[in-house]
């Protein structure tokens, strides 16, 4: 497995990715600095505490990266479908399982590491702007933190489950566009916050969303030695 997994990486040189990885989280740092300054020109307090501003960072990286997750989806398993280039894998001394299992392994691991990764990193640059220039009201406890590392933590492992979900979608018609279109509406549905709230607050939401999105993948690939996907 470790193997095909390698070979994938490789041979759509996804390595390449930490590029775009970098500038989404550059362009969080920019919005989120936007943000502060200009609820700061308008008098009004823009992060009223740790929390929201947790809230805000954990809807921005989810919904990001989500769809991120989608057009990956597309390169590795969606367009080989649609250019028939898939068969040539196939006809490879391979499990077909295996092959799309690594794939969809690929999937599940950048979404999880890439969300938990850019969730701690802009919520460690809040604690230390905090520490140095004080733009939160109200100290940050550690107990905050704890519990926040431990909500970092479970978000990335529901979001990389959820990040499957556009397959079924996707795979119908073999499109690109259902693929990414739904991963839209899952993140946007999923993380639009209203008054610091959104469905993520609600643990079971994720986790059950996180579990379906994990049978998805295991029902893609449950008949595939006789058929194709879904």
């Amino acid at each position: 497995m470790l193997k095909l997994i390698n070979l994938e990486i490789k041979k759509f040189k996804l390595w390449h990715y930490w590029k775009a990885v970098s500038i989404c989280n550059i362009a969080f740092i920019v919005l989120l600095s936007m943000m502060f300054f200009i609820e700061i020109d308008g008098g009004k307090i823009p992060i009223e505490s740790f929390d929201m501003a947790a809230s805000i960072i954990g809807a921005l990286v989810r919904t990001t990266f989500t769809i991120f997750a989608s057009v990956i989806i597309v390169k590795l398993i969606i367009d080989e479908y649609r250019n028939k280039s898939i068969d040539v894998l196939f006809t490879y001394p391979i499990k077909r399982k295996k092959i799309i299992s690594a794939k969809l392994t690929i999937v599940f691991i950048f979404t999880f590491v890439n969300v938990l990764f850019s969730t701690l990193f802009l919520e460690g640059l809040v604690n230390l702007a905090d520490a140095n220039f004080n733009i939160l009201p109200g100290a940050i406890q550690l107990e905050d933190i704890s519990r926040h590392l431990l909500t970092a933590f479970m978000n990335a492992i529901a979001t990389a489950g959820i990040s499957l979900i556009p397959l079924f979608f996707g795979m119908h018609r073999k499109s690109s566009a259902a693929t990414i279109v739904s991963s839209i509406l899952i993140a946007t549905i999923l993380n639009s916050t209203s008054e610091d709230f959104t469905l993520f607050s609600i643990l079971a939401v994720p986790l059950s969303l996180g579990l379906f999105g994990l049978y998805i993948g295991y029902y893609s690939i449950r008949n595939i030695e006789k058929k194709d996907l879904v």
